[in-house]
């Protein structure tokens, strides 16, 4: 009982410390509430930490002991008896890829993250051959945890981030990625679609530039791939109040409170009363009241037989009865759509200007490679080369998602000889392997050169910005078709100055992006208001 009430005294510290990044998005008043109720809780209940969580069958907890005693057998930060590391995931979560960088570094390419009898510990591998197995080799055994549904499931619900290839939702959902995201549907919305987006943000851009202004590249960014995805995925404009500031924020704000779950596993019992559980359900509120104001307008509206957007198919099949959809499985495809083809495409964009502008020579070589191209359209894409070892570059250090999480179905051993017992999280990072000097000459400098080497091709289990295997991200060559004529309309035009010269810090989230956005100020090199595809002069 004492090694409890002392695990449970560390867990109060952390959270009263602001271990929890969320925490500083909060108002104190909110803070000190959480806190106070996570004392009274923890003071009637001090066993709960280690079973109330669980379902209380012995079974449950002969899987998690099994699991503990064998990640003991592997390298890996020291932890408390019962709560494992989760004190120092908790500590760590405002800076959570560099801190897993760091382990790395420590004890290898393959580790242990413990977390005992409160929740599954995970197996950490960042070694090439165990991720082609996982994603590959074996991929039936390696699929997405319970812990991912339970803590995403008021954000993500149904969307195939959350469920497996069992659910007949995922085989649905990804057709109708695969056509969304696919070069036919880039083609044919690139002169209408692309071009009044990208226009768009251009515009507001210039109109900065001329006034000196500074702005939120990340609001920006996400304005313009808002507008694309509702023009593909919905087939309407986006409406006015989901591009402002506030409205991503409601995102940005949704994934730091979901992403804390994984260290405040009290929120199963005690989210009735925590504050930070009440903000959540707002947030997700608000943003589900606009996307069901969508689809009941679209049932409203008369049928369009020749529709092909992601929403009109969904509605089709659900009049049709050709599968059980609820509004509810529709909203969660929505979500899809939005995660998809908003959130890592502008996280894409926004760190390839970020590391452009920090570059002046890459910079200058970019922008004379695109003054180069004679009409931003589909056939032009395939000659911007070292835009695209820029890009490919860029998403080595900085990739739109960062981390990926599996859970064994059954008893394994990975190519390096680690045991997995059944059920334990296997996890790997882009974000850490694609910094590993092991396997990356220079791993912290920006050198798109690399990419032009004869010769260098790492595959896409060294280098798994999109997945790899079965679960390749099926919007791959639509993303990067996408990226090249967004920064194509953009160079043409502009350039960027970053005001903060400090290496950024991450928020909390599905997708890689900046903790507090990122303020730039665009410069003017022609005005926009000759946006046409006839050369652009020399910088």
């Amino acid at each position: 009982m004492a090694t409890i009430n002392a695990s449970l005294h560390d867990a109060i510290t952390y959270y009263q410390c602001g271990g929890v990044d969320l925490l500083k998005s909060l108002s104190p008043s909110v803070v000190r509430l959480d806190v106070l109720l996570l004392r009274t809780l923890v003071a009637v209940a001090v066993v709960a930490l280690s079973l109330c969580f669980l379902p209380t069958t012995w079974a449950t907890i002969a899987q998690k002991h099994r699991i503990a005693s064998a990640l003991r057998s592997l390298p890996g930060p020291p932890g408390l008896p019962l709560l494992g590391n989760l004190i120092q995931l908790g500590q760590h979560m405002h800076d959570l890829h560099l801190w897993k960088r760091h382990l790395a570094t420590v004890y290898g390419s393959t580790y242990a993250i413990r977390v005992d009898l409160v929740m599954n510990g995970s197996i950490v591998t960042n070694k090439p051959c165990n991720i082609e197995h996982i994603l590959s080799t074996n991929c039936s055994n390696y699929v997405k945890p319970q812990i991912i549904q339970d803590v995403c499931k008021e954000v993500m619900g149904q969307s195939i981030f959350a469920i497996n290839p069992d659910s007949p939702l995922w085989a649905c959902q990804r057709k109708l990625m695969a056509n969304m995201f696919s070069v036919n549907s880039f083609r044919k919305y690139m002169d209408s679609v692309f071009v009044d987006a990208a226009d768009a943000a251009l515009g507001r851009l210039d109109a900065a530039a001329r006034r000196n202004d500074t702005v939120n590249l990340e609001t920006t960014l996400l304005t313009l791939t808002t507008t694309i995805a509702f023009r593909i995925g919905f087939g309407r404009h986006v409406p006015e109040a989901m591009t402002t500031d506030a409205f991503h924020g409601l995102f940005r704000e949704a994934g730091a409170i979901t992403a804390n779950r994984f260290t405040r596993p009290w929120y199963k019992f005690a989210g009735a009363v925590l504050p930070s559980e009440a903000r959540l359900r707002t947030v997700v509120g608000e943003i589900d009241a606009a996307l069901y104001a969508l689809i009941a307008e679209r049932k409203a509206a008369p049928v369009t037989p020749s529709a092909v957007d992601v929403l009109s198919q969904l509605l089709d099949q659900q009049r049709r009865g050709l599968l059980e959809l609820s509004d509810t499985v529709v909203r969660d495809t929505m979500m899809t759509v939005l995660l998809a083809g908003r959130e890592t495409v502008a996280s894409g964009l926004l760190w390839i200007l970020y590391c452009v502008s920090r570059h002046p020579a890459v910079e200058a070589k970019l922008l004379a490679e695109v003054d180069g191209v004679s009409s931003v359209d589909y056939e032009s894409m395939s000659s911007l080369v070292y835009m695209e070892a820029v890009m490919k570059e860029t998403w080595r250090l900085f990739p739109p998602t960062p981390l990926e999480l599996k859970a064994a179905v059954a008893d394994d051993v990975l190519p390096d000889g680690t045991f997995v017992p059944a059920g334990v999280n296997v996890e790997f990072s882009p974000f850490v392997m694609n910094r590993d000097p092991t396997r990356w000459r220079n791993p912290d400098a920006f050198e798109p050169e690399r990419w032009l080497e004869p010769g260098f091709s790492p595959t896409d289990f060294e280098y798994p910005v999109f997945n790899a295997g079965k679960r390749k991200c099926v919007g791959q060559r639509i993303a990067m078709l996408q990226t090249k004529f967004i920064l194509c309309k953009l160079y043409r035009h502009l350039r960027f100055d970053m005001l903060d010269e400090k290496d950024p810090t991450f928020a909390l989230g599905i997708s890689l992006f900046p903790t507090n956005g990122m303020a730039v100020k665009p410069v003017l090199r022609r005005p926009s208001s000759t946006l046409s595809t006839t050369p652009a002069p020399a910088a």
